[in-house]
């Protein structure tokens, strides 16, 4: 019969050694989606912005364009017909809503300090987009005329000398949802056109712009980390598993080596007192006394002329020495245990 230690270790390695399967199994499981996680489409959105003007003079039917060189003079300009053109494209589909709103300013400045006055609120003017392209054209007027009386009272009034600019803002703003990203994109730009209050007009817009933008899905590099993570988990797991086994394994052979050592020793010491069994005999009938060392045994041999028998019930486990006069039975048991 075994020992149930022995035993005892031999089912732990056999349930490491399981667990080792199972975490190699779901470590290779997530190092592939993590390869797969990086591997998540991305959005490229390009956006083109264009701003231009016409001017009207009073009295004329000549118009300025902002492609024009010649400057005006400020008094003669009636009004300002400015035109914008905004187009966004996304490479994926996105739904969400857009709008642009028009602001007017005056703004003036006296040294370091800058006074900025709101004349014109436009409305904001929303639109819903359910596709991948924002094409929007609109045009608004400035009524320089008036805004320019209402800044000479202004500063008549205020009897100040200032450098001042009229100023017209276009903000155009989305707020869009990526089903294939998974995430909101929102963005804002402003196109400005300003014109110097001063005798000679010189009318600027924002530059024409084209940009590219790339966007990943938020949840990319955050699952990658999350599949590391575990992989790295599974990954502890299984060295603690096979620390364990070497642990294990170096426990019983150590026991067995040191077991097997003093069972060399004792066959080698006192080998003219054993004779060798096949089988170890029915003692069901046999008063047996267990001695503490085989020295006892060997003085019982050396008192009742028999020999010692001697077998080896569990290979590299344990061994029996015994000696059997009439209805007695001397026994010494060496076992991985007591070695």
């Amino acid at each position: 019969m075994k020992n149930n230690k022995v035993a005892l270790y031999y089912g732990l390695m056999i349930v490491l050694l399981i667990l080792i399967g199972v975490s190699s199994f779901f470590f290779n499981y997530f190092y592939d989606m993590r390869n797969e996680d990086l591997s998540i489409e991305k959005m490229q959105i390009s956006e083109s912005n264009y701003m231009g003007y016409n001017v009207k003079l009073f009295d004329n039917d000549f118009f300025k364009t902002k492609e024009d060189e010649t400057n005006y003079v400020l008094s003669l300009i009636d009004n300002i017909n400015t035109y914008f053109n905004i187009n966004t494209t996304f490479s994926l589909p996105v739904e969400g809503e857009y709008s642009f709103f028009v602001r007017g300013y005056i703004i003036m400045k006296q040294g370091d300090e800058v006074v900025k006055n709101e004349i014109y609120t436009g409305d904001i003017n929303k639109f819903l987009l359910d596709g991948s392209v924002i094409n929007l054209s609109n045009s608004f007027d400035i009524d320089l005329d008036s805004v320019i009386k209402s800044y000479k009272e202004q500063t008549q009034i205020l009897d100040i000398d200032v450098v001042s600019n009229i100023q017209y803002d276009v903000t155009y703003n989305y707020s869009v949802f990526s089903e294939n990203l998974g995430k909101s994109l929102v963005n804002s730009k402003t196109l400005t056109v300003s014109i110097p209050v001063n005798d000679i007009t010189n009318i600027t817009v924002t530059e024409d712009k084209e940009e590219k933008r790339d966007e990943f899905s938020e949840l990319d590099y955050d699952d990658n980390k999350i599949y590391l993570i575990i992989c790295l988990e599974f990954l502890g797991s299984i060295i603690i598993f096979i620390l364990l086994i070497v642990l294990i394994v170096k426990r019983v052979n150590g026991q067995v080596g040191v077991y097997q050592d003093k069972l060399d020793s004792l066959k080698k010491k006192y080998e003219k007192y054993l004779v060798y069994l096949k089988e170890l005999p029915d003692l069901s009938n046999h008063k047996v006394l267990f001695v503490q060392s085989m020295e006892d045994l060997v003085k019982t041999s050396d008192k009742t002329k028999i020999p010692i028998s001697y077998i080896e019930v569990v290979e590299k486990c344990e061994s029996t020495f015994m000696i059997i006069n009439d209805n007695t039975a001397y026994v010494y048991k060496l076992s991985r245990k007591n070695a």
